[in-house]
């Protein structure tokens, strides 16, 4: 086979190479996981802070950064199989999306039963999809991301907890497998951060993110173990808010 035939073979792979599309993004994934527990988090925080529209706009920029990702995450499907995945993601994003645009607290002021008990399970449905498939792309800084997720995850349950009238221990909400017990929750994310730290002990960017991240969980741990004696969702929000970028920030610096 003569060297000219197979660079005139090369050429039209190559142009293939450049136009077909990256398979689905580790990175998109991890924002759209969190970003299900942003708006869970968002959504309850609304009601816990007695109907505060700066909580409603919140919610509605995460939900505009989840409809981004979304649009990201489909262009990138290279195989019907991914065309599949980001088909079943969107339509319970969708139906995720409407539940918690449905928040009764202005008109109410009080939240429906009903809409949290269906948000609550569209929320863990949505999350458990995604971090299968997470799990499955793997990547580097992978440890980071899913503290992010994790620390948001916990954030949204404690909003919740704050805005239940029973601090929801009574609300029924039929996903109590997928509900986090702050007992053993804020023990388990000590020791996800612990090894991180050691983990990226030898990049000092990462490091000093993950330093900021322990200083501020330390700040506010004991009001999620000790909730029902000292409850503060403004605070738990806000610095929790801070750590989950620090983490973004982090998780980012890892990939380089």
């Amino acid at each position: 086979m003569s060297r000219r035939f197979l660079m005139a073979l090369a050429v039209p792979l190559m142009l293939f190479s450049a136009n077909t599309p990256a398979a689905l993004a580790r990175t998109d994934l991890d924002r759209l996981a969190l970003d299900v527990w942003q708006v869970r988090a968002k959504f309850h925080a609304y009601s816990a802070m007695q109907g505060d529209p700066v909580y409603l706009e919140q919610l509605e920029e995460v939900i505009r950064d989840a409809e981004d990702v979304l649009a990201a995450l489909e262009e990138s499907a290279a195989t019907e199989e991914e065309q599949a995945f980001i088909d079943t993601v969107k339509e319970s994003w969708e139906d995720y999306r409407d539940l918690a645009g449905q928040n009764t607290f202005a008109e109410l002021g009080y939240t429906d039963h009903y809409t949290i008990v269906d948000l609550e399970n569209a929320a863990l449905n949505l999350s458990e999809v995604l971090n299968e498939r997470r799990q499955e792309a793997g990547g580097k800084g992978e440890d980071l991301a899913d503290l992010a997720v994790r620390l948001q995850q916990i954030t949204s349950e404690y909003m919740f907890t704050a805005s239940a009238p029973d601090a929801g221990g009574a609300i029924g909400t039929g996903a109590e497998e997928g509900r986090l017990e702050f007992v053993e929750a804020v023990p388990d994310f000590d020791a996800r951060l612990k090894a991180a730290q050691q983990a990226w002990a030898g990049n000092p960017e990462v490091s000093r993110e993950l330093h900021s991240v322990a200083s501020k969980w330390a700040f506010i741990r004991e009001s999620l173990v000790k909730f029902y004696q000292n409850s503060v969702p403004y605070v738990v929000h806000r610095y929790s808010s801070q750590m989950v970028e620090s983490l973004n920030m982090a998780s980012e610096m890892a990939r380089q």
